[in-house]
């Protein structure tokens, strides 16, 4: 029997009972569903943090004291702007912010008839070409600021939506009350900035606290602090960030007389760090869900015995009249194949559209690469190929006298 007639006879034994064949692909099915849903979720989602870290910047890099230090107790250790004075010679720097963070603190207007709490952020000049924000309304803060210990604030519009009730270019020039520890201080707001968490902010508007940024003299002013909470900077060559990292720290353990108390991380180390954890977690679940294609296959080669059984006269007859080992063992191969294959194609299909309907609901764009369809269609050709050759080497060894005497 020729290759085509070989491939055509296969073809119709296994269409012969489509419910039997449909349940014995159920298994490759599910499998190869599974895995193409989980890995185009697991690739959505590695790209998602990859646009939401191309979004903060690229060659971004923070500095902090390193928080397991063992002498990270001590005052004289601790960034200040005396660390970033030095920095702003450090070669490979475009450019650098001291910045201080004090969180949820009162937040009023001059005749308040409720309080907000606020997360309220020191920076210098260079901050906003460091995060690159979109500004709405007004300016943003200054070198000219920050000599002055001037007291102005930039808000977001969600800021300004939910303290003055609207946003929009009337509140520049506004006063806002900060109240701390020393008590209440107006501060004129002279910019607005979108804020890209805004949905999320206002659908649980209890739960974030306003956002405010000063200039980080006033900020160490109102909150009688000199030390930093990190210097943030971007380096001019992004993919030299490992070198001026370490030469940041060589500088700062060198001023500071200490070593290794200091810890430099970057957007691109926070991005492979994310990205490893998350092609982790995927391929654990992937491996989890690839068990099913072990049971599919053990379905396949149970069903290709059944099947010899049922054509053992069959096989008989074929072997009567001339047909040799190799033939009955090809064309049982051929059918496990067809059957794994045909399988493997609906996973696909199954699993693309899972894939989709997931991303969908979790707000996202799911990605099915090219490469894990064609790790599917192998592994299920691979499967009909290694669970279909104990049945077909079964047939081909039937004896042609007791196969036509099988009834």
């Amino acid at each position: 029997m020729h290759l085509g007639e070989n491939i055509k006879s296969a073809f119709k034994n296994v269409m012969g009972n489509k419910m039997r064949t449909f349940l014995t692909m159920l298994g490759i099915i599910i499998g190869i569903a599974s895995v193409i849903a989980i890995t185009s979720i697991g690739n959505g989602s590695q790209q998602e943090i990859e646009s939401q870290f191309d979004s903060l910047g690229v060659g971004r890099m923070t500095v902090t004291l390193r928080s397991n230090s063992p002498r990270n107790m001590f005052t004289s250790d601790a960034l200040t702007l005396d660390d970033y004075e030095l920095l702003k010679t450090c070669p490979g720097i475009k450019y650098i912010t001291p910045t201080y963070s004090a969180s949820y603190y009162s937040v009023k207007l001059l005749d308040p008839k409720e309080t907000n709490t606020a997360s309220i952020t020191g920076v210098g000049a260079d901050y906003y070409d460091i995060m690159s924000p979109t500004l709405l309304y007004g300016e943003y803060i200054d070198q000219e600021d920050v000599d002055n210990k001037s007291s102005v604030v930039v808000i977001t519009d969600t800021t300004a939506q939910k303290v003055f009730g609207y946003c929009d270019e009337s509140v520049i020039d506004q006063k806002i009350s900060i109240k701390s520890w020393k008590g209440s201080k107006k501060y004129t707001v002279i910019g607005i900035v979108e804020n890209p968490n805004a949905e999320t902010e206002l659908q649980y508007e209890d739960e974030y606290p306003e956002s405010m940024v000063i200039p980080i003299s006033t900020a160490q002013r109102l909150f009688n602090q000199k030390t930093l909470t990190n210097i943030t900077l971007v380096a001019e060559d992004p993919d030299n960030t490992d070198e001026l990292g370490d030469r940041i720290i060589a500088m700062l353990d060198e001023f500071h007389g200490t070593t290794e108390m200091y810890n430099c991380e970057s957007t691109t180390e926070q991005l492979e760090a994310m990205n490893e954890v998350t092609g982790t977690v995927t391929l654990l679940i992937s491996g989890v869900a690839a068990i099913s294609l072990i049971v599919g296959g053990i379905g396949v080669m149970n069903i290709m015995m059944v099947t010899v059984t049922e054509r053992t006269r069959e096989i008989g007859i074929r072997k009567s009249i001339g047909a040799k080992n190799r033939d009955i063992m090809f064309q049982f191969v051929v059918e496990a194949i067809i059957l794994t294959f045909m399988g493997g194609i609906l996973g696909i299909i199954f699993g693309w559209i899972a894939g989709l309907a997931a991303g969908a609901i979790m707000g996202m764009e799911s990605v099915v690469s090219v490469s894990s369809i064609i790790i599917a269609v192998a592994i299920s050709s691979a499967i009909g190929i290694i669970f279909g050759v104990y049945p077909a080497r079964k047939a081909a060894k039937l004896d042609p006298i007791e196969a036509l005497r099988y009834e």
